[in-house]
């Protein structure tokens, strides 16, 4: 985690995302009010698979448990007062200190075993995205809760993108801070956080068609949000930081 807060902090990995509809009345129970939806059921599965790099990579040694982390999220595009947020309904991470820290800024990781193809620049086929590769995501919490792929099809555009991201531009993640105090009974903290990265910089988008199937496991709530429909799929590598922008509380129950 105190990588995090070194001021040469940055992150870079591979953003897999797949976008589907399921019923519009499941999403609108599980989404909390005020949040405004379109009623489209639309929801998308985000995996990352990220590294943090600072100065302290060239002085010192750096584990690879405190360097890399994959977490895998439900984010469901949403507005409050006009602007848009994508809301984090559920999340899975790799790491302890990822769950500690995005816990505080609203987000509902759990730690669980989250997997997402590679890439390895000496492999003859898969050095990188090309036409028909498949990227592959799975994410296991006391048995599989789900698995994706996309089979990529072809190159586009970040304006092609069934929403908005881009260098320069990114979007805010919202998601809900709920602390209960035990010594007072009564919640200690119960609010909308958003946050985002800053200077993002986005590099080739690839896209492709999806599959996403949701499992039985314990102590999940997926099913209910099964696809109806499948929008599809897009690979692309992203940097990023958190240097200027810290999170903000947009709304509070208390």
């Amino acid at each position: 985690m105190d990588l995090a807060t070194e001021p040469s902090h940055r992150i870079a990995g591979d953003m897999l995302v797949v976008a589907f509809e399921t019923d519009p009345n499941i999403v609108r129970e599980y989404i909390p009010e005020p949040l405004e939806l379109d009623g489209s059921g639309l929801v998308f599965l985000k995996t990352f698979d990220g590294y943090f790099f600072s100065d302290r990579n060239s002085t010192e040694f750096v584990s690879p448990e405190r360097v890399n982390y994959t977490e895998s999220f439900f984010w469901v595009p949403c507005d409050y007062q006009g602007e848009r947020y994508h809301y984090m309904l559920y999340s899975w991470v790799t790491r302890d200190w990822l769950a500690y820290l995005g816990r505080q800024a609203g987000m509902p990781h759990k730690i669980a075993t989250v997997e997402m193809t590679r890439f390895h620049p000496a492999d003859p086929i898969y050095n990188g995205p090309h036409e028909g590769g498949r990227v592959c995501v799975s994410v296991e919490n006391v048995g599989t809760v789900l698995r994706a792929h996309v089979d990529l099809k072809r190159p586009c555009k970040a304006e092609d993108l069934p929403f908005r991201m881009s260098t320069g531009d990114c979007p805010k993640y919202l998601g809900h801070r709920y602390y209960y105090d035990v010594v007072e009974d009564k919640p200690a903290l119960n609010d909308l956080v958003a946050h985002w990265g800053d200077d993002l910089v986005m590099g080739p988008v690839w896209a492709g068609e999806a599959s996403l199937t949701f499992y039985e496991a314990e102590n999940e709530e997926v099913l209910p949000f099964r696809p109806r429909r499948m929008v599809g799929g897009w690979w692309f590598p992203i940097l990023f930081n958190h240097a200027t922008s810290p999170p903000e509380v947009i709304h509070s129950y208390s």
